[in-house]
């Protein structure tokens, strides 16, 4: 018991709060986190992400914001390239207004290595008893290609688009990164 009073302690001492609830407690939170927009990350059981996964991504969802499984060719790009396996099992592909490319699941990860850096994407697919869930993540997709926004509806000016909504990345489902869930305005 010493022992985790002292992690808790690292943690607060580092920014961070721990919540201690029973497993339905903390599905609720989460659930009004998504439905209020709140950004928040969570580092819950296998269980409640389970719950959480399972309440989140319906059938309905998942067909409305376009998620599917990752292609084998990808997965195995992400490995030999990125040097990562088993990090993301589905996700959205959205082109980029701009120049077209498509950011899918390749570039999520990517450019989740230049933001996080690679310790920190390798401490979380390490996890073993906690699984990590983001709730309406405050980064923007960013095409590799030409460096801009992923949107719809801006307006192009000479080589860049202005203006338009952001186009949310979606993805998820490896052992301990269970992926986004985005509500609040974004929310179907």
């Amino acid at each position: 018991m010493e022992r985790r009073i002292a992690s808790i302690d690292e943690v607060a001492a580092s920014g961070g709060t721990v919540i201690s609830a029973d497993d339905e407690a903390i599905v609720e939170i989460i659930k009004k986190a998504v439905d209020g927009g709140v950004s928040a990350s969570f580092y819950v059981p296998r269980g409640v992400a389970d719950t959480v996964m399972a309440w989140y991504w319906t059938p309905e969802r998942i067909e409305a914001l376009k998620v599917e499984v990752v292609p084998s060719d990808e997965l195995k790009r992400i490995e030999t390239d990125l040097g990562l396996k088993d990090v993301i099992h589905f996700a959205n592909r959205t082109p980029c207004e701009n120049c077209g490319h498509v950011y899918g699941a390749y570039e999520f990860v990517a450019q989740g290595i230049r933001a996080h850096g690679r310790e920190a994407v390798e401490a979380v697919l390490e996890l073993k008893e906690a699984v990590l869930i983001r709730v309406n993540p405050s980064e923007v997709s960013i095409c590799p290609n030409c460096n801009g926004r992923i949107t719809k509806g801006g307006l192009k000016l000479e080589e860049r688009i202005v203006g338009g909504t952001e186009v949310p990345h979606y993805y998820g489902g490896t052992g301990s990164y269970a992926g986004c869930c985005s509500g609040g305005r974004r929310n179907l």
